[in-house]
């Protein structure tokens, strides 16, 4: 009986979510950050990762709610956008981890002077492309790549949503990617 008394509120907060009602979307907040976050932590084992995944859920949220179904499972939809935020993360380490594996393997292969003057044609070029990015681009990139601070950490740190943290850092790499084809 006490689940028929939670439904129906469950869907009036859903439905006010979906039409934009932040007092609705911080009380979800408030219901589910916990559980996401352990949710997250069981496969990234690390609170700080879990943490950004958590906020990223309620970004994702947020940026979806016009498509919320108030009478769906919201247990099911929420705890789906989680494990799809970190089974993209995951296969993007994979693609990342490999790609250094390659690079190690075929530098490995080559002889000390050309891998020498490779490694520093490579540094050269990253430098100067991150030297042209940007201000703000070049600042968060920094952050995230070189002092290794989260999404959340830069963020707040820059006092700019995650979302535009994880935009700059996306064109970034994208830009070193287009600088360095000729080199992988």
């Amino acid at each position: 009986m006490s689940s028929n008394k939670t439904s129906p509120v469950r869907q009036s907060i859903i439905q006010a979510i979906k039409e934009g009602d932040e007092k609705a979307f911080t009380e979800i907040f408030h219901l589910y950050s916990d559980k996401i976050f352990y949710f997250a932590q069981t496969y990234v084992h690390n609170p700080a990762d879990a943490e950004e995944i958590t906020q990223n859920v309620f970004v994702k949220l947020w940026e979806s709610r016009t498509s919320v179904d108030p009478g769906a499972n919201f247990n099911a939809y929420i705890f789906t956008i989680a494990r799809n935020i970190i089974f993209n993360r995951h296969k993007k380490m994979v693609h990342e981890w490999n790609y250094i594996e390659y690079l190690k393997n075929h530098l490995k292969n080559n002889n000390d002077t050309e891998q020498t003057v490779l490694l520093d044609e490579v540094s050269d070029i990253l430098h100067q492309h991150i030297d042209a990015m940007p201000k703000k681009r070049k600042l968060v990139f920094e952050l995230s790549r070189i002092k290794g601070l989260s999404h959340k950490e830069i963020s707040q740190q820059l006092n700019i949503s995650a979302k535009t943290v994880e935009v700059h850092i996306g064109l970034a790499l994208k830009a070193l990617r287009v600088a360095l084809k000729d080199y992988s």
